[in-house]
């Protein structure tokens, strides 16, 4: 299969030690000292007053792509270990804003938004889908399976599951926990990926977006992207087009995958916003 995008400027990490140097840079663990930046001396420590912290989803995935030049995510963290009251009672206290499913934002010049949940508050707990108890437990909570990745501050310890490297690597993504209560706003996300990424679908990811295809107007989803993101990306899509590739898929890797917007010309024009909700919450808006 013809692959048409632009090279990255930093490729794929190839290994796990590579995407774990990544992060420590990002997170200033590779310097003797933590002292500086906005990460560095005010928001890890704040975090870590609360319990465990880790980095979680996007802001790894980013990094595992395209390294920092690539980087383009919130930063999503999950506090551990601790007390879940006394970890609202700061929330409520610092004047954090909670969103729907659990988790507060907190606001930091540089960074924006920052997000953070406990992890007695991830949404596919709380909804009674998976077990969450460790933080490898939240490999199976997220929508897409490139957001399924964590990194423990404390112990620096990055997990993700066998081939995560590997699909990033072929532009292959996949379909992780399907059940969410906001379908709407996951399938306006993957094909945002998929034209901005030059992305294909895993069979279970494709499968998805036909069924919402089928039940979603092609207006509601340009309307939502819309209001939802800074930059839209849909309206410059063709529905038949794409719903035609999804029906056709090819054989890449032992895998049938679809290419839902092959070799958009917009592609390398436009930033996946940092607006996108954190990979533990339900996709849409927070």
């Amino acid at each position: 299969m013809t692959n048409c995008s632009k090279p990255l400027m930093v490729e794929v990490a190839s290994t796990r030690e590579v995407l774990q140097k990544r992060v420590y840079r990002l997170l200033r663990l590779d310097r003797a000292s933590n002292k500086g930046g906005e990460l560095e001396s005010r928001i890890l420590p704040f975090l870590k007053s609360l319990g465990d912290v880790a980095l979680i989803g996007g802001a790894i995935r980013d990094l595992a792509r395209a390294g920092r030049e690539g980087f383009a995510s919130d930063l999503d963290f999950v506090v551990h270990g601790s007390s879940h009251s006394g970890f609202h009672r700061v929330m409520q206290q610092n004047r954090a804003v909670p969103n729907r499913f659990g988790g507060f934002a907190l606001s930091y010049g540089q960074w924006g938004a920052v997000d953070v949940w406990h992890l007695e508050d991830t949404w596919a707990r709380t909804a009674g889908l998976r077990r969450v108890e460790n933080l490898s437990d939240l490999l199976k909570c997220t929508f897409f399976d490139w957001d399924a990745v964590v990194f423990d501050v404390r112990t620096r310890r990055l997990t993700f599951e066998a081939g995560y490297l590997e699909r990033l690597r072929l532009g292959i993504m996949e379909l992780n926990l399907e059940e969410n209560p906001n379908p709407a706003g996951s399938i306006v996300r993957a094909l945002r990926r998929a034209a901005l990424w030059n992305v294909r679908f895993g069979p279970k990811l494709t499968s998805f977006c036909i069924r919402q295809l089928e039940s979603q107007t092609w207006e509601g989803l340009v309307a939502r992207d819309r209001r939802v993101f800074g930059s839209p990306v849909l309206a410059f899509v063709d529905p038949e087009a794409v719903y035609r590739q999804l029906r056709t898929p090819t054989d890449v890797a032992g895998r049938m995958v679809s290419w839902p917007v092959p070799c958009w010309d917009r592609q390398l024009q436009l930033p996946l916003d940092r607006s996108e909700p954190t990979s533990l919450s339900p996709i849409g808006e927070t």
